[in-house]
C-alpha cells in the first residue's frame, strides 16, 4: 500500500474534508425535499366513506366530524365541518369556529399527527345519540402564512370526549361535543 508523502498530507486532508462537507451539505438540502414537510395524520380507525356526509352510525358520524376537523384546523376554515354538524348554529360548529378564529387571529394553524378514539360507547334514543370515548391527540402549530412549524409535536394528555348527535334526513350529525381531562368533570 502506498503511503501519502508528508508534504501532500495537508492538501489531501483538506480535499477529503471538503468532499465530506459537500456530501453533508447536499444531504441537508436534498433530503428534506424528498420527505414530506407535514406528517400525515394517523386517524384510527377510519370508517369507509367517513369523509363524506351521511354516516349511517353515530360512530361513523363522529369520525367524519373529526376527519373534517383535522382539515379545518390545518386551514382555519370552519366551513369544512359543516357537512358533519347539525347546522352552523350548533354548539359543535360554534365551538370549532371560535377556536379557529382564535388560531387565525394568532396567525397560526394546527397539524394533527395523531387522532384516536378509544373505548367508544354509544347510547341511541330514537333520533338522538350520546357517544363517549377517550380522545388521544397529538400535533403541532404552524405559521398560517408560511406553513412553517412553530413548535415541536406535542402529545396531549388523554381526554374524555362526550358527543351529542342528532339524526337528520337519515344521517347522524354532531350537535355538540366537549372534552375534559380524564377523570375531571367539565
Amino acid at each position: 500500500m502506498r503511503r501519502i508523502p508528508e508534504r501532500s498530507r495537508l492538501p489531501v486532508l483538506v480535499g477529503v474534508s471538503l468532499l465530506a462537507l459537500l456530501l453533508v451539505a447536499g444531504a441537508v438540502i436534498v433530503v428534506p425535499r424528498l420527505v414530506p414537510a407535514t406528517p400525515t395524520p394517523r386517524l384510527s380507525p377510519s370508517f369507509p366513506g367517513s369523509s363524506s356526509p351521511g354516516p349511517s352510525t353515530p360512530e361513523a358520524a363522529v369520525w367524519a366530524f373529526f376527519d373534517g376537523l383535522v382539515e379545518a384546523r390545518r386551514t382555519d376554515d370552519p366551513s369544512l365541518i359543516e357537512p358533519f354538524v347539525t347546522n352552523a348554529q350548533s354548539s359543535a360548529y360554534r365551538t370549532v369556529a371560535g377556536f379557529l378564529a382564535g388560531q387565525r387571529e394568532a396567525k397560526k394553524a394546527s397539524i394533527t399527527t395523531l387522532l384516536e378514539l378509544e373505548g367508544i360507547k354509544v347510547e341511541e334514543t330514537g333520533d338522538a345519540a350520546h357517544l363517549q370515548a377517550t380522545l388521544l391527540e397529538a400535533g403541532y402549530d404552524i405559521d398560517l402564512d408560511s406553513g412553517e412549524p412553530l413548535e415541536s409535536p406535542v402529545t396531549l394528555e388523554p381526554r374524555d370526549l362526550m358527543v351529542e348527535l342528532r339524526r337528520l334526513d337519515g344521517a347522524w350529525k354532531v350537535d355538540s361535543f366537549e372534552t375534559s381531562v380524564r377523570g375531571e368533570a367539565s
